[in-house]
């Protein structure tokens, strides 16, 4: 095998391991609030509404602090700051088990998402480090795709936790936060033992593997910067940063208005609340699948514009069309073609900014673009849960929801300057 495949190979067993372990765990924590409602909401007198508006202040910490975050990353190194906020979001977390309200939900939740805000695009930043450009988009679908894998796992393994009800006098959706924030605060001391500062620092690189890689990271740094250098502040007011920025938004209201009321949607359609979590995890599981065929198809093709924009499109038709549908499983092949389109999308289109921006402009440039979608992370369960609490239906939120992906796909296929930074550097 020569250095180059050897090189790469080495750092999706020793990074790729790490980045889909941090992004798995934080989604659980984060999503695990739509399973503990089933019994939650009840038990803490919660309308749909105030449950919305607590999922949805998750997003508001996130977004404050995502930038002032990855700023930090940038200056003192991932190996030490991801481990540091995965302590301080799975303490909060823990927290969850023991709120007594709204007024004490809604604090836990801002707390959990100020937590939260540097890891996403911390992580993109740590993989624009040690991915070279022809191989990222794959190396970012196997970290994205912890995201439906999360959910996935967390439909399976809520179910059998919330039947602990009553164990040691703790409510189900109790020990569902207990049991599922303290791998958050084991994986942060591997986090922290386990990731290089750089490959430069890789113990596991032969000494022809880091030459290799650190010089075709920098080659490739250089080309970029040849063609257009963006500093900080270049970032903050870019109209192309910003356009990507508000594409997200959409996509993220539908991503997330679906999946923190998903298993209240199909308990609506008449499925026992022990059978939601089971038929919660079939959507995610195709989204799996299907997320690693799309981006190995838009890494063969070398394109991303219509990758992000067919699946994006596909998403929004599939979440209006719930407005004609009135057979349970035909909503629910909507909601999963709405689901799988969001994620192939999300999979594809994060290598825009990621081969757009280099060095601290990366880490400010990804938070800027992650802070801004996360505002349609907190208008969506918001929305949702205001429309069901108005209409009793949650359809018209649904529906309303599908106009998000449709927009993306009009950016995805239609900004020239997104096509121009979307090919990897030659």
């Amino acid at each position: 095998m020569d250095t180059e495949q050897e090189a790469v190979r080495r750092v999706c067993w020793r990074i790729l391991p790490l980045l889909f372990a941090a992004y798995f765990v934080a989604y659980i924590d984060r999503v695990n609030v739509g399973f503990a409602a089933l019994t939650m909401n009840q038990d803490l007198g919660l309308s749909a509404e105030q449950y919305g508006l607590a999922a949805g202040l998750f997003f508001a910490g996130y977004v404050a602090f995502a930038v002032p975050s990855n700023l930090l990353l940038a200056r003192i190194g991932g190996r030490v700051w991801i481990p540091i906020i995965m302590l301080c979001w799975g303490v909060v977390s823990l927290c969850n088990a023991w709120v007594v309200g709204p007024s004490s939900f809604y604090l836990v939740r801002l707390l959990l998402g100020i937590g939260e805000s540097g890891l996403y695009p911390g992580l993109l930043y740590i993989l624009v480090m040690w991915a070279p450009e022809k191989y990222r988009v794959r190396m970012l679908m196997l970290m994205i795709l912890s995201t439906p894998f999360s959910v996935m796992v967390g439909s399976l393994i809520s179910q059998p936790i919330l039947l602990l009800d009553g164990l040691l006098d703790l409510k189900g959706w109790q020990w569902l936060f207990i049991l599922q924030a303290l791998p958050t605060i084991a994986l942060g001391l591997v986090f922290w033992l386990a990731l290089p500062e750089g490959p430069q620092a890789a113990p596991w690189l032969s000494p022809a593997q880091k030459q290799w890689l650190v010089g075709q990271l920098q080659a490739e740094r250089s080309q970029r910067e040849a063609v257009q250098h963006f500093r900080v502040v270049d970032v903050l007011v870019n109209p192309v940063v910003w356009v990507i920025a508000f594409a997200g938004t959409g996509i993220n209201a539908a991503a997330y208005g679906l999946i923190l009321f998903l298993p209240q949607i199909i308990h609506g359609l008449g499925v026992s609340s022990a059978m939601t979590p089971l038929i919660n995890a079939i959507p995610y599981a195709i989204a799996a699948v299907v997320m690693v065929f799309w981006s190995i198809h838009s890494d063969r093709k070398m394109e991303r514009n219509w990758h992000a924009a067919i699946p994006a499109a596909c998403a929004g038709i599939a979440l209006v069309s719930c407005a004609l549908l009135r057979d349970p499983v035909a909503i629910l092949a909507a909601l999963t073609f709405g689901i799988t389109g969001v994620f192939c999308y999300v999979a594809v289109f994060w290598a825009v900014p990621s081969a757009m921006l280099t060095g601290p402009a990366a880490a400010a440039g990804l938070a800027l673009i992650n802070a801004v979608a996360n505002v349609g992370s907190f208008v969506g369960p918001f929305f949702i849960g205001w429309v069901k609490d108005h209409t009793g239906s949650f359809s018209l939120g649904i529906v309303a929801l599908g106009f998000g992906p449709l927009a993306a796909a009009v950016v995805a296929a239609t900004l020239t300057s997104v096509r121009k930074f979307a090919q990897p550097a030659q």
